[in-house]
């Protein structure tokens, strides 16, 4: 399967099944250009690092105090801050909306401006922004990426790329142009609802999930869990016995890191290392206490990995099955090659899982 392909019918089905928009493009749905514009371009500064919901109450509050560019300048700052609390970073946002104000005013004649290279020139106002206030304010082309379009491309395989900024470039180059305008919409809300941070793909539609890559990893990993008799334990409830072991590793930023004689880039994500811990007196308890642990000296492969990033998941069987879990993962996920394997015939025992 070439995955990625089914991007533009994924979109078609969310564009048909979802019925909901985001708060900005709630706020977007006025006639008059002039204050469309200035609605959508205040109501995105808002939305950053804020609930859609709160975007949508603080919106409507300070849109029946400040009507245009002028009712923006002429307003306290002390009190803008009041207006649009609780949204995050409230006063870093009243001080760019004040600055944005007398930009606009000054160097625009009161007009917010319609080319991406302008508003990206004012402040509190970056990529993200700018796309959002010329496709819901000005009806052009423009492609917003957030981090649920970001997310959402990269789980799809439909984009590889690091950043919102890397996405947003990438899909410039291939998304149709039929999908720029609502790209933004259809995933925020799918992406706040559904395909979240923590996915709840129990909840996805069926056929999204037919032929969606990340689902498929998901129920290919929730399957050799079941094949190989793993539980999930706690770092409380670890067992005190001989087995097979999975940690799920949660690197949240993107890092160089040495392991034995090679230095890769690794990428932000969760990593999934498989081990095992066959002996009498080094057996699961005390081989996964020594992977938690902070201060220990550096010896395997995991423990430079284990520098940087948190186990948040662990996973134990009694059996003796180490390289046939590998084995397994291999067929689906990518992986690390070479790494934690030193001592068998397998390509790798660290595999990889897009956040």
């Amino acid at each position: 399967m070439l995955y990625g392909s089914d991007t533009m019918m994924y979109l078609d089905i969310l564009n048909t099944r979802l019925n909901k928009d985001s708060a900005v493009n709630i706020i977007s749905k006025e006639n008059n250009e002039e204050i469309r514009a200035f609605k959508v371009l205040v109501s995105t500064v808002l939305s950053a690092r804020t609930k859609d919901e709160t975007t949508e109450e603080v919106s409507k509050r300070l849109f029946k105090r400040i009507k245009n560019i002028d009712d923006l300048l002429n307003i306290e700052q002390k009190e803008l801050e009041e207006l649009i609390y609780p949204v995050g970073f409230y006063k870093t946002k009243a001080k760019h909306l004040k600055e944005l104000a007398k930009i606009v005013k000054n160097d625009y004649n009161g007009k917010i401006p319609n080319k991406l290279e302008d508003l990206i020139k004012l402040p509190g106002v970056g990529r993200k922004t700018a796309n959002l206030v010329i496709t819901l304010a000005f009806d052009d082309y423009g492609i917003c990426v957030d981090t649920h379009v970001h997310r959402i491309c990269n789980r799809w395989e439909y984009v590889n790329t690091e950043n919102p900024n890397e996405t947003e470039i990438e899909l410039r180059k291939k998304l149709p142009k039929e999908y720029w305008k609502i790209i933004n919409n259809l995933l925020v809300v799918f992406g706040r609802e559904i395909c979240s941070p923590i996915p709840k793909c129990d909840k996805c539609f069926k056929e999204i999930k037919e032929t969606c890559p990340y689902y498929e990893k998901i129920e290919h990993f929730n399957n050799i869990l079941k094949k190989f008799d793993f539980k999930r334990v706690s770092k409380n409830s670890i067992p005190n016995e001989k087995g097979t072991y999975i940690l799920r590793i949660r690197l949240k930023d993107g890092k160089k890191i040495k392991f034995g004689k090679n230095e890769l880039f690794f990428r932000k994500g969760y990593y999934f290392y498989v081990g095992s811990a066959m002996g009498n007196s080094n057996n699961l308890k005390r081989r996964i206490e020594r992977h938690l642990k902070e201060d220990k000296k550096m010896h395997w492969h995991i423990d430079y990995l284990l520098k940087y990033g948190k186990i948040d998941k662990i996973y134990t069987t009694n059996k003796k099955v180490e390289c046939n879990v590998a084995e397994e993962l291999l067929k689906k996920f990518d992986f690390i090659e070479g790494f934690g394997c030193s001592d068998c015939k397998c390509k790798s025992h660290l595999f990889y899982l897009k956040p």
